[in-house]
């Protein structure tokens, strides 16, 4: 036994922080400076420890032995913290803040992965846009087909279907309706040639069918079951996978949506990622590829989006506590400045800002005085406080009094 990346494993699986291989090559913070023969011996030794904490997921892989995760001390905490905000929501008042606004976040989702996803893959649109295309029948443009595809793809998976192979394809091609160049459609279930992704191979042609069997296989064995990850894995052996020649993306972010709806514990999961994946792309990329430079260590990808559950949930319930407290006062926010709201919370730890980070950060398409109404709505109601800067423009930040639970992540 290598008693040098045992302790490697055993500080990693008890600090606050899971390092990553960036921590281990070329940061001094924690002390390591491996060699690029030692980091790779290192992850080999993660990939083949017997440690207690370590979890083997009975999926197939193509270009290690294993994929798994373990219980690090950042992964548990963050999964404490999810369950106790649960926990304390249901003693406090028999309902949580998912319960509570489970419909308004299953549509929040929805809308947010049609302008997120167009986002995360360089379609240029906005919410109203969208809005009016899917008010049409007809998509006019390429960009107008991918919206009302994958509006086509929620009405599908809302209807709760069975997670197996021809489901899948059935929405892949719903999905990727008249979007694909002739040579890229799917003639059966998978892709017939090789892809790849930012630097990673995708699954070599001839053993998709197999990896992916083990993927229906794993998921129907535990879709009943209390199991926090199933969507998240789910997200990311997909991705892993890579079935199609495009749009695997896209289709992994609804798949975990469609795992979150068949689960029978689906009040408990965060039905917002796709929304939260949105505002914190890089650090979702940097996640995926975290776990792939790790030999499918899939800790760094579950620790990302469980913290990143968390940052939502905590958003969420502040949210909801200022419409409780203007609700005593007879005023009320819409659902419209809701969105603008949460996107003001999770820019809150940028500091100030002005019109124009307003606009973008909501990546809105109003004039300078469309977001200055907005602004000046929600520091009529005390949400927001302001100054004026050097250039003598009004900057607004958060009121710190509506911030009632503390937003740590």
């Amino acid at each position: 036994m290598n008693m040098k990346y045992e302790d490697i494993l055993n500080r990693a699986l008890n600090e606050e922080h899971y390092f990553s291989n960036e921590d281990l090559r070329v940061n001094r913070k924690y002390g390591f400076l491996l060699s690029n023969k030692e980091l790779s011996e290192f992850l080999t030794y993660k990939e083949n420890s017997l440690d207690k904490n370590k979890h083997e997921l009975p999926l197939k892989t193509f270009n290690s032995s294993k994929i798994f995760y373990f219980s690090s001390n950042e992964l548990v905490n963050a999964y404490v913290d999810y369950i106790s905000f649960f926990k304390n929501d249901y003693e406090a008042k028999n309902s949580t803040i998912i319960s509570e606004n489970y419909n308004e976040m299953i549509l929040s989702r929805i809308s947010s992965e049609l302008d997120g996803t167009l986002k995360i893959e360089g379609v240029n649109t906005t919410r109203k846009k969208i809005l009016s295309i899917l008010e049409h029948k007809n998509p006019n443009d390429s960009n107008e087909q991918i919206i009302y595809n994958m509006n086509q793809g929620y009405g599908f998976i809302l209807s709760k279907p069975k997670f197996n192979k021809e489901n899948l394809r059935k929405l892949y091609l719903l999905l990727s309706d008249n979007s694909l160049k002739p040579e890229d459609e799917i003639k059966e279930y998978y892709r017939n040639e090789m892809v790849e992704i930012g630097g990673h191979d995708g699954c070599p042609v001839n053993m998709i069918e197999e990896c992916m069997d083990s993927l229906f296989s794993y998921v129907n064995e535990n879709i009943n079951k209390v199991n926090f990850y199933l969507p998240f894995i789910v997200h990311y052996y997909i991705l892993y996978i890579h079935p199609y020649i495009d749009f695997n993306g896209r289709t992994a972010r609804m798949v975990s949506l469609w795992i979150s709806m068949l689960m029978e514990s689906e009040t408990l999961l965060p039905t917002y990622i796709s929304e939260a994946i949105n505002d914190d792309k890089f650090n979702y990329y940097k996640a995926i590829d975290n776990s792939r430079n790790s030999n499918n260590d899939l800790t760094y990808f579950l620790t990302y989006l469980t913290k990143l559950a968390n940052q939502y949930y905590l958003i969420y319930k502040n949210i909801t506590a200022i419409r409780d407290d203007l609700a005593i006062l007879g005023e009320a926010i819409t659902n419209t400045e809701v969105y603008y709201l949460k996107r003001i919370f999770i820019n809150s730890k940028n500091g100030w800002f002005n019109y124009k980070g307003f606009i973008s950060f909501c990546h809105l398409d109003i004039t300078k005085q469309g977001a200055l109404k907005i602004l000046n709505k929600f520091l009529g109601l005390n949400i927001l406080k302001f100054r004026i800067n050097s250039r003598k423009e009004k900057i607004f930040i958060l009121n710190d009094d509506v911030i009632k639970y503390s937003l740590k992540y």
